[in-house]
């Protein structure tokens, strides 16, 4: 093998931690979740200002102030940033002991102090929905002017915004046990249920699907989609075989008429997880493409109410055909979606439908990228961090390919997280401003200096996920491995040709990670 100048090959007959062609193991995990911690804390920092802790909406790198206020969507990030970090803290305990001392105890805290002060995004109002009117108390777009007075009701409040609160409550409660976390997100779940459109057709089937919010009629992947996980998770925690029928379902008869029946907590939320996931498939998914439209648009705007009894309630209105662009993050909800039934169920249909999820995703979603020399695969970008979500789209969507990966049949989850990473590190080691990164992860700073914490959050939430990933691949073949130590300068291949783990040649001056050269597997570390 002639390489030379400053390139060393070595072939290491024992490297407990060198990454696998199915990913990477041993230190890295454990410093993805440093980099985690890392953007967290910068962000917390940053964006959020008092005991309230009230979010900026953008912050700019160069001044070091922070602008307007987010919404009650961003905010959810942080929850999402701090599960995910405890998530992966618990994952690597044993791993990084010292990591775990010195940063779980205060995430737990800063996590509770954030559910705290959601309070000032939450109000109270009736519904009259479907089948059933009553008083809720949930969580509108813009944060009030004290707890519990912010404006939720007609457009104010959106039922995607109370599922993915929902889906972080749930995580909370299985990370730490504290009971009202538990408590609000099925709160918010039995609210988004109510949503479901259950009039009947002629035919006495439900329509189904959940509207945007309250206030509109269009049905979208994103008001759909992010419940079917959390749905589950909730099935899991109350499946007991002493599980008594205390949750009170209401539907509507074939004559019209508003009734209800008692179930079993698990039993409601495992048969809404799965009609909600029917729902979008037959209506959302393109056949083109394999991926999800935004939406099913309705042919009126207006709120249709039908009076039955004392009561009106909310009455259907029909929808066009689906249309809007196909964001990462309905594709990335189904695509855990499927993975959660598979879990559950064993029914091969989702676990079709998670192979076909993840090999379309990064056919249509990737692109491959030259920069100094190198080939990146890359995903949706805005073109400045103030003009789009785009961020926060492909962390649900990498999210998901963590969910998919131990189901997964194809390479595609795997391409697509290491793709990722190698994202995400090629923007730690060039671009990080104060453990912030720029939204053009492998191009820098060059849409200007303001990012919003909603981004960065995406960020530590990722890395803390690929720590997770990473920690559970298998150990490498000791005979097939070996390892480049030092230099990423330019080179003498002699007649070997580099290639990373996509099958992309690759060139000089390389990046940590993994690459195939001679037919043997080869880490730069």
């Amino acid at each position: 093998m002639n390489i030379t100048h400053k390139l060393i090959f070595t072939i290491a007959l024992t490297l407990a931690a060198a990454p696998s062609l199915t990913g990477t193991a041993g230190a890295q995990p454990v410093e993805s979740l440093r980099r985690a911690i890392a953007i967290t804390d910068a962000t917390m920092k940053t964006s959020f200002t008092g005991n309230d802790m009230r979010m900026y909406d953008t912050y700019n790198t160069a001044t070091h102030q922070g602008s307007g206020v987010a919404d009650v969507w961003p905010y959810t990030a942080a929850l999402e940033a701090h599960c995910s970090v405890l998530e992966a803290l618990e994952a690597l305990k044993e791993k990084a002991p010292d990591l775990y001392n010195e940063n779980h105890d205060r995430f737990v805290t800063r996590l509770r102090q954030l559910y705290d002060n959601l309070e000032y995004y939450a109000g109270s109002y009736q519904l009259n929905s479907y089948a059933h009117v009553a008083r809720w108390t949930i969580y509108g777009v813009h944060r009030g002017g004290s707890k519990g007075t912010a404006a939720v009701t007609g457009i104010e409040n959106v039922y995607d915004d109370q599922m993915w609160i929902c889906r972080e409550l749930v995580r909370a409660y299985r990370l730490t046990g504290y009971d009202a976390y538990l408590k609000t997100a099925e709160k918010l779940a039995n609210y988004c249920i109510e949503g479901w459109d259950c009039c009947l057709d002629p035919d006495g089937n439900e329509y189904g699907g959940i509207s945007w919010g309250p206030g509109y009629n269009s049905k979208h992947s994103c008001s759909n989609g992010p419940l079917i996980q959390p749905l589950v998770w909730l099935a899991d925690i109350y499946r007991a075989d002493d599980e008594a029928e205390d949750l009170r379902h209401y539907y509507i008869e074939p004559d019209g008429t508003r009734t209800s029946v008692m179930r079993r907590h698990s039993d409601q939320y495992m048969e809404f997880a799965r009609k909600i996931y029917a729902w979008q498939k037959e209506k959302l998914l393109d056949p083109s493409r394999g991926v999800y439209f935004d939406m099913c648009g309705a042919v009126s705007g207006d709120i249709k109410y039908v009076k039955v009894g004392r009561f009106n309630y909310r009455d259907h209105v029909d929808l066009h055909g689906a249309n809007g662009t196909a964001y990462t993050y309905n594709t990335g909800t189904m695509l855990a979606g499927a993975a959660e039934l598979y879990r559950v169920t064993g029914d091969e249909a989702y676990h079709t439908d998670l192979n076909d999820l993840c090999r379309n995703s990064l056919q249509r979603f990737s692109t491959r990228q030259r920069v100094n020399g190198r080939i990146f695969r890359t995903w949706p970008t805005d073109p400045e961090a103030t003009s789009g979500f785009n961020t926060w789209f492909d962390d649900v969507l990498m999210r998901a390919y963590v969910d998919a990966y131990p189901y997964n049949d194809t390479n595609s989850s795997t391409d697509a997280l290491n793709s990722f990473l190698e994202d995400l590190d090629y923007a730690w080691d060039n671009f990080r401003r104060d453990d912030l990164l720029p939204i053009h992860l492998v191009k820098g700073w060059d849409n200007g200096d303001v990012t919003k914490g909603f981004h960065q959050l995406a960020f530590a939430s990722e890395y803390a996920m690929l720590a997770i990933w990473q920690a559970t691949q298998p150990e490498p073949e000791p005979d097939a491995i070996g390892s480049i130590h030092g230099s990423r300068d330019p080179y003498d291949a002699g007649s070997h040709t580099f290639y990373a783990l996509s099958g992309a040649p690759s060139q000089p001056p390389f990046h940590r990670g993994i690459y195939i050269i001679g037919g043997r597997k080869v880490m730069v570390k």
